[in-house]
């Protein structure tokens, strides 16, 4: 059997960088990681595709850059694995169907990590259609269980790339952390906090873009006016005995909250009910709650099960989500 080829239709925000390494630095594999080119090109481009711009006037021929970012693919045989960064363009640079009519023996995939009503198109900011991209793919996939259903698509959790060995072995200096924005979290983390602190416990819960108006002053939130960087994260991660994941509303889906748990050997304390479910769940690094009154402080007190590494880092890495492409499309891809 003929391989086919991976060519990924990627991101670059930082996060995605790190999460999908393994696939980056594959030779065999083909990763497009922006709609920009370099030098002029991407001057020109950039005015081209630019939002406001083209809320006022719907600037022509975005579609023309299809063929350039796949320049440099050879052959037929290919498996075309796209992120939500592309859909958000797909009003303008109609990617699936030119990909659909310039390499018809093509298998074309499609992959969510954010909960699909969030994914908005720059230019008409809606939610992108599901339908539309359906018509065109051979396997539409969810990072969310919840969204998997509601959407009739199949599931598949977001990965993750082993990280280097030299993370994991800062001096703990927080026995809870938490990254993320408000969406609802902010009073629960008052109250996680609040407790830790009658406990003798050290708390660095970093909320993001939360307005002046809102914040709530307390010993262990720290509050930022925008994203820190991702390796900037991870440290944090590695010098925590415990990482908090508190899902969105209707979520049922892992975050990179998890992923950065079982990479660096830290516990997590998570609000995600399905974990208790899926193939990564183990009570020993892994405490799930509904509200802060059940939450099992025996377990953010207690020294982490995994001193060397955890045993679930095999299970989330991105070979795992190409394996899961094979079997859905029965075929083999080269890597």
């Amino acid at each position: 059997m003929d391989k086919y080829q991976l060519v990924v239709f990627g991101d670059q925000w930082d996060v995605y960088q790190v999460s999908y390494r393994e696939l980056i630095d594959n030779p065999h594999v083909i990763c497009i990681p922006t709609c920009r080119p370099n030098g002029l090109l991407g001057v020109i481009q950039r005015f081209q595709f630019n939002p406001r711009l083209n809320r006022l006037i719907n600037i022509p021929c975005k579609s023309m850059w299809n063929p350039y970012y796949l320049r440099n693919l050879q052959g037929e045989k290919v498996c075309f694995l796209i992120m939500e960064y592309w859909l958000r363009l797909e009003s303008g640079i109609h990617l699936f169907p030119f990909l659909r009519a310039h390499y018809p023996q093509a298998k074309i995939v499609c992959f969510t990590q954010d909960m699909m009503d969030t994914i908005k198109d720059h230019y008409t900011l809606r939610p992108f259609d599901v339908q539309y991209v359906k018509q065109y793919v051979d396997l539409f996939v969810s990072y969310d269980t919840n969204d998997a259903k509601t959407y009739q698509v199949d599931y598949h959790p977001t990965v993750f790339s082993p990280l280097e060995k030299t993370l994991g072995t800062e001096r703990k200096l927080y026995d809870l952390y938490f990254l993320g924005r408000d969406k609802g979290r902010l009073k629960i983390l008052l109250s996680i906090c609040q407790e830790a602190k009658t406990r003798g416990l050290k708390c660095h819960f970093v909320m993001l873009e939360i307005p002046a108006e809102d914040r709530v002053e307390c010993e262990g939130i720290v509050y930022a006016d925008a994203p820190i960087p991702y390796e900037e994260n991870l440290r944090l991660c590695t010098q925590s005995k415990c990482v908090i994941e508190l899902l969105q509303q209707n979520a049922s889906g892992p975050t990179y909250r998890t992923w950065e748990a079982i990479s660096l050997n830290v516990k997590l304390l998570t609000n995600n009910q399905s974990i208790k479910t899926s193939q990564i769940y183990d009570p020993r690094y892994i405490s799930v709650f509904q509200n802060t009154d059940d939450l099992d402080w025996s377990f953010v007190e207690s020294e982490p099960a995994f001193t060397q590494q955890n045993p679930f880092q095999e299970k989330i890495r991105p070979e795992s989500l190409v394996r899961f492409i094979e079997e859905k499309l029965q075929i083999q891809i080269n890597r």
